[in-house]
C-alpha cells in the first residue's frame, strides 16, 4: 500500500529522536520564566509499574509484584513535586492532571490519598480542572468498584479504560486476558459513580485480528456507548520494544485488513453518533473534546488529544516528558538515576529540546494538521507575519504530491485534509517536518 511508510505520530515536534542531552539548568531556566506568568500548568504523573507484560505495549513500563517497590517510588515522585513546586514563588494553577503508565491504578487507595494530598498541597487545582486517570479495568474489577469509588472522591473525574479488543484469541495472542463481562461492568460502573466523562482505548492491527471480529468488540461497545474512543494503530517498534518479537508476523493483518479494520469501526462509531476527532479519537457530540475541536481548540500532545486548557505541561516520575516556555523537558528513564538525582536536591531532567522560532511555527502547522485538518494561510499571516507559500517553497512539490494522490485540497486560500487525508494526516504533517529522523511506526 502506497501510505503505508513510516512516520511519526506527532505527539511533539520536533519529536522524541531529536531530544538532546540537558541538564535542570534548562528546566529551572523555564520555570522561571514561566513563574513570570499567570497561565495555569498542565500535569502529568507517570506510574510505571505493570504486573505483566502486554506483547503490543510501547510504553514505558517496569514489571513489579512487589507492593514496597512501589511505595519507595510514590515517596521520590512526592520528593519531585516538592522540588517542582519551590521553583516558583507561590502554588501555580493546576488545570489538568493526567496519571498514566505503566498502570496507574497499581496503587492503592491509601497511595492515591497520599498523591493527591501532596499534588494539592503544592499547587492549586481550579474548581473546573479535569483529573483523569488511565484504568487497566483488571485492577478495578475484583474489588466491586472500591478504587473506582475511591478515585471518585479524590476529585477524579475522567477516566480511560485500556480495552483493546474483546476478542478472547486476539487477547491471548497479546498475552492480555480482559473478559467482556469485566469490561462492560466496569464501564457501567463508571457511569453509575458519575465521572465527567468516559474513555475506551481501542488498538486496531493485533495479531490474530479481523475486521469481522473486531466489529463484535465495536457493537458490544456501542452499548454502552463510552464519552471517547481512541482508536489506535498497533505502533510496531521491537526495536525500541524488545518483547513485541514475540509477536509472530504471520498472525498480524495486512495493510489492507488493517486498514479495513480501522474505516469500518470508523464509519461504525459516525453512525452511532460520534464526531471524528483528530486521526483516531471520537466523541460524543457533547463531549467537551467534541466541543474543543469544533471550535478550533483542540490540542495534541504526549497524551494525545485534549482540551486545550494549558499548554505549559510539566512531567513527574520516570522517563515523563514536559513542555515549559517552549521546551520539551524529559526525566531520567530508571528508577535507580531518578533516586540519585532526588537525593541531590536535584530535579530529574536529562533529555529535551529548546525549540527555536522556525521549529515553533512548523509545530504549530502540524498542530493545525493534527487536529484540524487544515491551514488557513491568512491565519498564518496574522501570526507569523509570513506568507504561508514563500515559507514552505521547498514543501511545495510535496504538497502537489499530496493533492495528486488524493489527500489534501488547495482553494488558493486554504489547505484542507481530503476524508482520505484526514485518515492518513500522519503523512500531511510529515511533509513539513524539517528534521524527518528516526524509525516510527507505519502510517497505516
Amino acid at each position: 500500500m502506497k501510505w503505508d511508510r513510516p512516520v511519526p505520530r506527532y505527539t511533539s515536534y520536533p519529536t522524541a529522536p531529536q531530544f538532546v542531552a540537558i541538564g535542570e539548568d534548562v528546566a529551572r531556566a523555564r520555570y522561571a520564566a514561566f513563574d513570570h506568568t499567570d497561565r495555569p500548568l498542565s500535569l502529568y504523573i507517570h506510574i510505571p509499574f505493570c504486573r505483566s507484560m502486554c506483547l503490543y505495549c510501547a510504553c514505558s513500563v517496569i514489571l513489579n509484584r512487589k507492593p514496597e517497590k512501589q511505595s519507595a517510588y510514590l515517596a521520590l515522585l512526592i520528593k519531585e513535586i516538592e522540588l517542582v513546586a519551590q521553583c516558583f514563588r507561590s502554588r501555580r494553577s493546576v488545570a489538568q492532571l493526567h496519571l498514566g503508565g505503566g498502570t496507574p491504578t497499581s496503587l492503592s487507595e491509601v497511595e492515591f490519598e497520599e498523591l493527591m494530598q501532596s499534588l494539592r498541597h503544592y499547587f492549586h487545582f481550579e474548581s473546573n480542572a479535569e483529573i483523569s486517570i488511565e484504568i487497566d479495568p483488571r485492577t478495578v474489577f475484583d474489588d466491586q468498584g472500591k478504587k473506582l469509588r475511591a478515585l471518585r472522591q479524590l476529585g477524579f473525574n475522567r477516566v480511560s479504560f485500556g480495552v483493546q479488543d474483546l476478542d478472547p484469541a486476539v487477547q491471548e495472542a497479546v498475552r492480555r486476558r480482559q473478559s467482556r463481562e469485566m469490561t462492560i461492568q466496569t464501564l457501567l460502573l463508571a457511569r453509575q459513580l458519575q465521572f465527567d466523562g468516559i474513555n475506551v482505548d481501542l488498538i486496531y492491527g493485533l495479531p490474530l485480528q479481523k475486521a469481522e471480529t473486531f466489529r463484535q468488540t465495536v457493537e458490544t461497545l456501542m452499548q454502552v456507548k463510552p464519552d471517547r474512543i481512541a482508536l489506535f494503530s498497533y505502533a510496531k517498534v521491537p526495536w525500541l520494544k524488545q518483547h513485541q518479537k514475540a509477536i509472530r508476523e504471520e498472525d498480524l493483518p495486512s495493510a489492507e485488513e488493517k486498514l479495513r479494520i480501522y474505516t469500518e469501526a470508523r464509519e461504525e462509531f459516525l453512525r452511532s453518533g460520534y464526531t471524528a476527532i483528530g486521526m483516531d479519537h471520537f466523541a460524543l457530540q457533547d463531549d467537551s473534546i467534541a466541543r474543543a475541536y469544533r471550535e478550533g481548540q483542540l490540542y495534541r500532545n504526549f497524551q494525545g488529544y485534549s482540551v486545550a486548557k494549558a499548554e505549559d505541561l510539566i512531567g513527574l516520575g520516570v522517563t515523563s516528558v514536559g513542555f515549559v516556555e517552549g521546551a520539551f523537558l524529559q526525566n531520567v528513564k530508571t528508577i535507580e538515576e531518578y533516586e540519585a538525582r532526588l537525593a541531590q536536591n536535584m530535579l530529574p531532567i536529562c533529555r529535551g529540546f529548546e525549540l527555536k522560532a522556525e521549529d515553533l511555527l512548523r509545530r504549530w502547522v502540524i498542530q493545525r494538521w493534527m487536529c484540524c485538518f487544515l491551514i488557513d494561510r491568512a491565519e498564518f499571516l496574522q501570526l507569523f507575519g509570513k506568507s504561508f507559500d514563500q515559507h514552505f517553497a521547498n514543501e511545495q512539490q510535496a504538497m502537489e504530491d499530496l493533492i495528486k494522490e488524493g489527500l489534501l485540497l488547495d482553494d488558493g486560500q486554504v489547505l484542507r485534509a481530503t476524508e482520505q487525508g484526514r485518515i492518513f494526516i500522519r503523512l500531511i504533517a510529515n511533509a513539513f517536518d524539517e528534521y524527518k529522523q528516526g524509525l516510527f511506526s507505519s502510517a497505516v
